[in-house]
């Protein structure tokens, strides 16, 4: 991670570009949805599809933080959270259960593709010479515009990249959000409609065409070092864990 503090001149030098080019992109996005200028519905105005792209992005990043977070929640150790972040305890006891880890990836996975298809739909821009914010050259009508490069930058740098990077730094408090909970249980919810469920079957043919073996082992940490990705003060935080793979019908 680039401290800030401590950013030299080539990353303020970054920073100055990306901002310029997610203000630009930002800008045109805007602008394009309000105008009705993307492949939107026109019945649909343009005030409410930006209200309905900013809901997109809101719920991508939800969903692209709540994996991370996840993740991250076993390098911690639950006691040092337990009492002080009573939510983001529970809900990392619930996912640590069973499968549900790999249901809430299932169902996570939908949400993620149909907001993802949804925003291109949003901001697929269609501007004309004359007829936009600015002179739009054909090459760049069909390089910036049609092919959704300017939007990409703002779904991206808002709503992928950002919240999976606090989710990463700061889990447990990133999963005390009161939007967290729901949003877990609703992955969970949609993996269980089975729209997914066929994904068992294939990851069980995967594992059996390349051989894959159950795995085991022990998870320690000592003297305060990082060992296995955890962090603790010279204890063992997880006994042993088992990988018991998918097994084939």
């Amino acid at each position: 991670m680039v401290h800030l503090r401590e950013a030299k001149a080539w990353d303020i030098a970054r920073f100055i570009f990306s901002l310029g080019l997610l203000i630009f992109s930002g800008v045109v996005v805007c602008y394009s949805i309000l105008e009705q200028k993307t492949a939107m519905w026109k019945v649909v105005p343009g005030w409410a599809s930006l209200i309905i792209f900013i809901f997109v992005l809101w719920l991508l990043g939800v969903m692209e933080g709540l994996q991370i977070a996840l993740v991250e929640l076993k390098r911690q150790n639950p006691d040092t959270y337990k009492e002080t972040y009573p939510t983001a305890y529970k809900l990392g006891q619930a996912a640590s259960q069973g499968d549900n880890i790999e249901k809430f990836l299932m169902g996570r996975q939908v949400f993620v593709v149909c907001c993802v298809f949804f925003a291109a739909k949003l901001t697929t821009i269609h501007g004309r010479d004359g007829d936009f914010l600015f002179y739009v050259p054909p090459i760049v009508q069909t390089l910036l515009l049609e092919t959704g490069l300017l939007a990409c930058v703002v779904v991206v740098i808002v709503a992928q990249l950002m919240p999976q990077i606090v989710a990463s730094l700061y889990p447990v408090q990133f999963l005390e959000l009161v939007v967290m909970k729901p949003a877990y249980y609703a992955c969970i919810g949609l993996e269980f409609c089975g729209f997914t469920h066929f994904c068992w079957v294939l990851a069980a043919g995967m594992a059996w065409i390349f051989r894959m073996k159950k795995e085991e082992g022990e998870i320690t940490v000592l003297n305060g070092n990082k060992a296995n990705g955890l962090h603790s003060n010279g204890i063992t935080i997880g006994k042993s864990y088992a990988n018991e793979g998918v097994d084939l019908p």
